[in-house]
């Protein structure tokens, strides 16, 4: 229960920004932070990251169908593992997943306004849900590679336990 509590909180603060930001910020202006640095801007992207697959009028429902799969799965594996790291990240991951998600199904563009820029180089703009999507999976990706029981168990069980359910099925 305290995980579901932890995505809606997590989906409803990234929900809420954008709300404020399309509420204060016109599509498509900017509110300068740091000068030449970073801003404030109202975008709408209609693909997955950095704009994969906008220009496909197909790719919002592709995205928002294999999102909510995806989503679907970790959330199963979130109430199914007995580990705590995993438990956490993958309710991170799930939030910031969510949070997208809202988006494509009910605006059909996920609305982006973190903008950075690094002298001439733009960084493509991004919201808290990227945010959750891309820090979770870099731990998630340290947390498989340095605990094997993870991957080897992750639903906790022992060798084993898991003869044991192989022979009952035959």
């Amino acid at each position: 229960m305290v995980w579901a509590i932890i995505i809606l909180l997590l989906a409803g603060a990234d929900q809420l920004i954008k709300y404020i930001v399309e509420a204060r910020i016109s599509y498509g202006d900017s509110i300068t932070v740091i000068p030449s640095f970073f801003h404030l801007i109202n975008r709408r992207n209609t693909g997955a990251a950095w704009s994969f697959l906008a220009d496909k009028d197909w790719g919002i429902y592709f995205l928002a169908a294999i999102s909510a799969l995806v989503t679907l799965v970790l959330i199963y594996i979130i109430f199914k593992t007995p580990y705590i790291k995993l438990k956490v990240v993958l309710t991170i991951l799930v939030a910031g997943s969510v949070g997208n998600l809202i988006d494509r199904v009910f605006r059909g563009y996920v609305t982006d306004y973190l903008d950075f820029h690094f002298g001439s180089y733009a960084f493509p703009t991004f919201n808290l849900a990227d945010i959750l999507i891309v820090c979770s999976t870099a731990v998630l990706c340290i947390l498989l590679f340095t605990d094997h029981r993870i991957i080897d168990h992750p639903f906790g069980l022992e060798k084993k336990d898991i003869e044991d359910v192989n022979n009952e099925a035959i």
